[in-house]
């Protein structure tokens, strides 16, 4: 982890090193969201097969993906352009989209 490394301040390049260790571990916090997200999307599996396992993972990634990409049509369908931190389309009204529309499908 970046928060395990030595730091030091004496001269400006380690003053420069330092900011851009401290950059780093703040875009971890949005990677781990993510990632958590991402996990809302997969299928429960007790399989122990990578290839199926693989399969769940990038599914859920595109879901995601379609996800975010129907949340900011929505966003500039209303013609509010700011920056929001909690979605307009939450993952669970998303998901249960999804499913009434696959479920008529069959």
């Amino acid at each position: 982890f970046a928060t395990n490394l030595d730091v030091n301040d004496e001269i400006g390049l380690d003053r420069r090193l330092t900011k851009k260790q401290i950059t780093r571990y703040r875009r971890r916090g949005g990677i781990e969201t993510a990632y958590s997200k991402i996990k809302e999307f997969a299928p429960w599996t007790t399989s122990t097969n990578f290839s199926i396992r693989l399969f769940h993972f990038g599914f859920a990634v595109l879901l995601y993906d379609l996800w975010l990409l129907v949340d900011f049509l929505v966003q500039t369908l209303i013609d509010i352009i700011e920056f929001r931190t909690k979605p307009r389309v939450t993952a669970p009204r998303f998901r249960a989209f999804l499913r009434r529309e696959v479920s008529a499908l069959l």
